[in-house]
């Protein structure tokens, strides 16, 4: 299925969620008995790599069936240096073991001859000594579109040839967004609306068999007004939607992006989900069943709103 589009939509139905797992680790947050445990590794890089690998390990165990995609966002990674970027890339090798889409948190925004090398690094194929190679080799990646619109473009070769997808940036959810994104682009409306436009007008060289398209936005939950809005002017795109929970969003505040189908998008819930641990939850059984228990409520959750909305 050489359609990032149709593979999230179909795990969508298969798994029958919305949710995308965010994974933003932060060492200090991890369960005390998995720091413990890393503690014993002989070398600071070792113990960083075995506790992200044995707490992400463990969230897809979990969730490989309660959510539709996982979400790693690099720089939580990156803050500790090879280490982390040892796990992040394997810990996406092991989603897609579990037939889980990746997307990659990225936010990559530069001219050209950047966009392309960060290209080759998540979507397509990197030049090495004359051979044509994976690297990180995710679904989808996040991209920021405020460096100009032929960025974004730089990215589209990768996307139709090895079927993968990006999430540019419309609407963020952090309270300062209005700042710019919120900003007139004149009979384009706010720059977010301009976004929107330009985003619209090529999804349909990214359709696979379904509805929507392999070009998505993320439109955050924060705004549900200016989501519906924005779904109007892009209804052929996939919402990737942040903000519900931990940044005051509620499931119906989410599901406002979603199309007139109930369709279309994928609700991302990180620290709502995989942080905020306490003593209890001292072994793998005990952590293992509360991340079940997260994730069955924020599922219940959507589907409420969506019956809710629905009425």
């Amino acid at each position: 299925m050489n359609n990032f589009a149709d593979r999230l939509l179909t795990s969508i139905k298969q798994r029958s969620s919305y949710l995308v797992a965010g994974f933003d680790p932060q060492l200090e947050a991890l369960p005390a008995f998995i720091l413990k445990a890393a503690s014993a590794e002989p070398s600071n890089d070792g113990a960083i790599y075995s506790a992200l690998m044995s707490f992400h390990k463990l969230a897809l165990e979990t969730v490989q069936h309660k959510v539709a995609a996982v979400k790693p966002n690099i720089a939580f990674f990156e803050q500790y240096g090879l280490a982390g970027l040892r796990a992040f890339a394997d810990i996406c090798k092991l989603a897609k073991d579990y037939k889980l889409p990746v997307i990659a948190d990225i936010k990559r925004g530069d001219i050209g001859s950047t966009a392309k090398a960060y290209s080759a690094a998540f979507l397509g194929r990197s030049n090495i000594f004359g051979r044509k190679e994976p690297m990180f080799d995710v679904d989808a990646i996040t991209v920021n579109p405020f460096l100009g619109f032929d960025t974004i473009e730089t990215y589209f070769d990768d996307c139709s040839t090895y079927g993968k997808g990006l999430f540019v940036l419309v609407k963020t959810s952090n309270p300062g967004s209005a700042s710019i994104q919120g900003l007139s682009a004149g009979e384009s409306g706010t720059v977010s609306e301009h976004v929107a436009s330009w985003l619209a007008e090529r999804a349909a060289n990214f359709m696979g068999s379904g509805k929507y398209s392999s070009l998505g936005a993320v439109v955050g939950a924060t705004y549900p007004g200016e989501a519906k809005k924005l779904r109007e002017l892009m209804p052929k795109n996939l919402f990737l939607i942040p903000g519900m929970g931990a940044q005051g969003g509620s499931a119906k505040d989410a599901v406002a992006g979603f199309g007139s189908d109930k369709q279309g998008g994928l609700i991302n819930i990180s620290r709502g989900l995989l942080a905020g641990f306490t003593d209890a939850h001292c072994d793998n059984s005990a952590l293992g069943a509360e991340i079940s228990k997260r994730a069955e409520a924020f599922n219940a959750q959507v589907r409420e709103a969506l019956v809710t909305a629905a009425a």
